[in-house]
């Protein structure tokens, strides 16, 4: 059984005030009462790792395949020779928000198809037209029809910033949804420990902040504030 009793530490931030990669290094081990525990502290990486990764995921998959706002990132290139925009332009790809192609100085939003689509709609695979639809191929992105020419493409995508750690103690999960990472940390390391008890906790408390702040990010898209939740 886990008693949540915060251990003594000497520290200038409050038990769970998750600012950084440090400060939610601490708040994992305190809230587990264990800032002396070495063993506990030699997994904090990997409950941090199983973390991110689960907010990712749990992201598209509640909020229907969609990111949120925070992971937005703005894309601007033009269509290669092989009339194909690379996933390699777009850093840490999670998903496209929208794409945009410039044809004759205005700009059109372009229809997202399945790659079956394209290949049955625009078979003939060699310079025909103006593109009107985009479809995720593999690591690439190709179009329908064939571009006939190296349209300029504007857009925003998802995207999957670099991970915490020791040279990149802060991500948008730090700033954005500090609460929301230390419990799915906390729940890691219950799942570790095979702690019950600290998992009952943990797991609905994670459920429902996620619902809260993918609630909160909808809102957004129809204002214009981004959301943000913090730790108490």
């Amino acid at each position: 059984m886990t008693i949540f009793v915060p251990a003594a530490y000497p520290s200038q931030y409050p038990l769970d005030a998750v600012r950084d990669y440090q400060t939610l290094q601490q708040a994992v081990l305190n809230w587990f009462a264990r800032a002396g525990d070495t063993n506990l502290g030699g997994f904090i990486d990997y409950f941090i790792q199983v973390a991110e990764e689960r907010i990712y995921r749990d992201i598209f998959t509640q909020n229907k395949g969609s990111g949120v706002a925070p992971l937005e990132t703005a894309i601007s290139t033009t269509i290669n020779a092989n009339g194909v925009v690379p996933l390699s332009v777009m850093p840490g790809y999670l998903g496209m928000h929208h794409l945009l192609v410039s044809i004759d100085n205005c700009t059109f939003e372009l229809i997202r198809k399945n790659p079956e689509y394209i290949y049955t709609n625009h078979s003939f695979r060699a310079p025909s037209a103006p593109p009107q639809y985009f479809a995720r191929e593999g690591q690439q992105i190709i179009f329908g029809p064939f571009p006939d020419s190296a349209y300029a493409i504007t857009g925003i995508y998802w995207q999957r910033f670099p991970p915490l750690s020791a040279t990149n103690p802060v991500s948008w999960m730090t700033q954005t949804v500090p609460l929301l990472l230390l419990q799915a940390c906390n729940a890691a390391v219950a799942a570790f420990l095979k702690d019950q008890e600290a998992l009952q906790f943990w797991e609905p408390s994670y459920q429902q902040t996620l619902a809260s702040f993918l609630l909160a990010d909808r809102a957004e898209s129809w204002s214009g504030s981004a959301p943000s939740m913090v730790a108490g």
